[in-house]
């Protein structure tokens, strides 16, 4: 995006926008308000708005103003990332999607994989299972090591177009695991059902491969559900 006060007063009105100071469909305040509220030039001000209006914050209407835009709907997987990481909270639909694309997306890839799985990629998925198994209450590490296990399963399956949606899903998939295994009980039961998967793999096996990933993604499914309200719209990462 650059650098410089252009910059940051983007990422601070970013950041306002997120924290809803400038509500969805409102108009931000003019150039010069804007300038004394951030203590900065009408240039820097006008220059922010530009980059707000590229990354879909904001839509700029000829005579009239800047509007904030719907940017979790109109907006990319880095918007809605950046969105979680300010509010620390999602919309119920917006979770129920990412968890269906991740059902559709690795269980197809797993059945796969099966059937191109060489001993060198079990041996490097057995090394990363030893890895969690010795990082159990380390959140950050096994998160990491979560995304490359199913990352590698993805590549493994030769999907080019599913390699790369996975990989800009890396931001977001972060954030889930994290909040996946800070919840009870998640480490201990993820690796057991990860190791499935790779006996699966070791029997070359595309059926019960795709149950058994079917298996990881609907545990980790099951425990984030129960740890929001069943009734809430919008629910709260702590």
């Amino acid at each position: 995006m650059g650098t410089g006060l252009p910059t940051k007063i983007y990422e601070q009105i970013k950041e306002d926008i997120i924290r809803e100071v400038y509500p969805i469909g409102s108009k931000l305040p003019p150039e010069r308000e804007l300038a004394t509220r951030y203590d900065a030039s009408r240039f820097a001000v006008r220059e922010a708005i530009a980059m707000l209006a590229q990354s879909s914050f904001v839509e700029t209407q000829p005579q009239s103003g800047s509007y904030v835009r719907d940017f979790i709907k109109e907006g990319n997987l880095d918007t809605l990332v950046q969105t979680l990481r300010v509010r620390r909270v999602i919309d119920r639909q917006t979770l129920d999607s990412l968890i269906r694309f991740r059902y559709a997306t690795e269980t197809s890839a797993a059945a796969e994989a099966a059937v191109r799985i060489t001993d060198k990629d079990i041996n490097n998925l057995a090394g990363n299972l030893k890895q969690k198994k010795t990082n159990l209450s380390n959140i950050l590490i096994l998160s990491g090591l979560d995304y490359q296990f199913h990352f590698d399963i993805i590549r493994i399956s030769e999907n080019i177009i599913n390699k790369l949606i996975f990989q800009s899903f890396e931001p977001i998939y972060s954030f889930f695991t994290e909040y996946f295994y800070s919840l009870p009980g998640a480490a201990e039961k993820s690796l057991e059902l990860n190791l499935n998967l790779l006996d699966t793999f070791r029997r070359r096996d595309p059926g019960l491969s795709e149950r058994a990933m079917g298996d990881i993604l609907k545990f980790g499914e099951q425990k984030i559900y129960e740890a929001i309200n069943e009734e809430d719209r919008l629910i709260y990462i702590r």
